[in-house]
Parts: structure tokens; sequence; C-alpha cells
């Protein structure tokens, strides 16, 4: 089985991490995911409005400022809902359906585009997932999309060499697809190499819930 080549080549050696240490920011994010985005000196997706207004008194005038953020920055929430219940799960085949249904949500981020889907599933140690996130936000913000679906799950299946720092690693092998990024107007703006790509994906067990806590590549 594929699941149990991935769990018997690569997994059982720590050093592929380091050997492989870019993140999706350097394989995903720059081969494609993020061409054609801008960033703004506020911050990717970030838009902020201030007023201010004097004191009518004779004493120092003082200023206030509001920061009004543009309707699609990813909220602050709560543990999102539409987890699924196996993927609620504190087991190893709970860690494997949450790893499912957190590349699911990438999709759905970058299809839609949607923002604030991956942050909530997110520790704030994953600098991968915080990437995902932007590129999420950016797409929003560019009126930009994928055209299919970029990721397709072809192996999900427990590590054997979680660190002390997570509370289980899940290999995940997928293809990255040939999808097209697409203007709101349907022009082409880039379209992704195919290629496959295997990342070890750390979770951590925390107040009842599955977050990543880290993302990195063995072989890509």
């Amino acid at each position: 089985m594929v699941g149990d080549t991935i769990a018997g080549t690569r997994v059982g050696v720590r050093h592929t991490r380091r050997r492989y240490a870019a993140t999706l920011a350097a394989l995903i994010a720059a081969s494609a995911m993020v061409a054609g985005c801008t960033t703004s000196t506020a911050g990717p997706g970030v838009t902020t409005t201030a007023t201010s207004g004097s004191s009518t008194a004779t004493t120092t005038p003082t200023a206030t400022a509001t920061s009004t953020p543009s309707a699609t920055t990813a909220p602050t929430a709560a543990y999102p809902a539409d987890v699924p219940a196996e993927a609620r799960a504190n087991t190893p085949a709970g860690a494997i359906a949450f790893a499912k249904h957190f590349f699911g949500q990438v999709n759905k981020a970058y299809t839609t585009p949607q923002a604030g889907l991956i942050a909530p599933l997110s520790a704030s140690s994953c600098k991968t997932c915080a990437t995902f996130e932007g590129n999420a936000q950016k797409y929003v913000d560019l009126h930009q999309r994928h055209s299919m679906e970029p990721v397709r799950l072809i192996e999900v299946a427990l590590a054997k060499d979680t660190p002390p720092t997570a509370t289980q690693t899940v290999d995940v092998l997928f293809q990255q697809r040939p999808s097209q990024i697409l203007q709101s107007d349907g022009s082409i703006v880039e379209t992704l190499k195919d290629r496959q790509i295997l990342f070890a994906v750390d979770l951590n067990w925390s107040d009842a819930s599955w977050l990543a806590s880290s993302i990195q590549v063995r072989q890509g």
C-alpha cells in the first residue's frame, strides 16, 4: 500500500526534514499560488482607515483613531463548527481525518476564494499555515481564484517520527495539480506545475481539538 510506503521509507529519518527544510511558501506559493499577488505596507489583506478629530476644549487637543478591516480580512474565530466529528477525535484516525480536512479547506480557500478558513485550524507556530491563509487573502483581495482544486490527496498516513513538540505527525502525499489562477474576468494569470509533494504535518491536541503546528517538506 502507498500508505505503508510513506510510513516506512522517509518517515523514520528525522534529518530529511532538515534536508527538505523549504516550506510551502517556497514550493507552492512561489511556484504559482501567489503569482501576480502584491503586498501592502499594512500587511496582506488588511485595509485600515484612520479618522481623527480635535478636542474643542482649550486643553491639549487629542486625536482618536479607528481601524476598519476590509470585509475580506480573516476573522479571529472560534474553532470551526464544520470540522467533521471524525476529525475531532484524539486518536490516530482522528489525526488523519483532520489532516484531510485541513487540505480540503486549503482547496476551498483557493477556489472560492475565501479567507479565514485555514487560520482557525492552525497554531501560531505554523508558518506554512500562515502562508496558506495569506495566499487565500491575497486571492480575495486581487479577485483571483484557482480553476480547480490545486491539491489532490494521494495518501495520508501516520508517521513514525513524531517530534516531542507535537502530539502526532501525519505524512501527506499529494499531487499539486496544474490548476490555473484566473482573474475575475476569466483571464489566466498563471498555471501551476504538476508535481507530487510529501509533507510531514505536525499536529497538536489542545482544548479538545487538533491544530496544525508545523508543515514541512519531506520530499518535493
